[in-house]
């Protein structure tokens, strides 16, 4: 027995980083980068974006406001819990607006690169990259 209890207690130090592994995460962004809508691809002029998710019960919200192209435009996951959530990315459904009217209601899409360190950017591509933003990460908090 007493040759068993330091195996016992290896094992629940060792399993202690896993308890305390992180999967939830916010990044939020004032800084947008490029609008891909449709067939032309527009540098942002004015953005917010904020995103909020949980890997392990795919509770997750996004959503892009920016200007770019003479154009206002609007992204949000319209589907919680989404399809997938990982540390990297958000796959799900998704409404796109250009300037108020629905441009594609519903769209397959996944945001990715959302692992990317303040500084950096992430992207968001509807299936086909028919539409999708990339947005400078300004500020995040993972825990």
């Amino acid at each position: 027995m007493k040759a068993f209890r330091p195996l016992l207690a290896a094992a629940l130090f060792l399993s202690f980083p896993a308890l305390a592994a992180v999967g939830v995460h916010s990044i939020w962004s004032s800084q947008g980068q490029h609008v891909k809508d449709n067939t032309a691809t527009y540098p942002v002029t004015s953005a917010n974006a904020v995103v909020s998710w949980n890997e392990f019960t795919r509770t997750a919200f996004l959503n892009f406001h920016g200007f770019a192209g003479g154009n206002e435009y609007d992204f949000e996951l319209v589907g919680s819990p989404a399809s997938t959530t990982t540390a990297y990315d958000i796959t799900g459904l998704w409404n796109v607006r250009r300037n108020g009217a629905l441009v594609c209601a519903g769209c397959t899409g996944s945001a990715y690169g959302l692992n990317a360190p303040a500084g950096q950017y992430f992207k968001f591509y509807t299936t086909g990259e028919v539409y999708g933003f990339s947005a400078f990460v300004t500020a995040r908090k993972d825990y």
